[in-house]
């Protein structure tokens, strides 16, 4: 009695792996800036959404000098992604 063939069998032939939507370098390169251009501006969301809720939680919860210089360290090295990753 001869089964189904495992995935594992060494004999069967690999098959390529499926993928929801086409890998970026597969891409022509009118949608592969599109696509670039997507990721980008949801990282730039991402970024300014974390450093407006760093925000809310400084005006209610930062009570000592060294901590507004971190929470102004951790201000300037977001806003300098950001602006690293619109001037790209």
């Amino acid at each position: 009695m001869t089964g189904p063939q495992q995935a594992s069998d060494p004999q069967r032939a690999p098959q390529r792996e499926h993928h929801l939507r086409a890998p970026t370098h597969e891409l022509p390169h009118e949608e592969r800036i599109r696509r670039e251009r997507f990721h980008v501006t949801v990282l730039s969301f991402v970024l300014i959404a974390t450093l407006a809720m760093l925000a809310y939680a400084a005006t209610f919860d930062i009570d000592h000098p060294g901590e507004w210089i971190v929470f102004a360290a951790i201000c300037a090295t977001g806003l300098g992604t950001v602006v690293a990753i619109k001037s790209r």
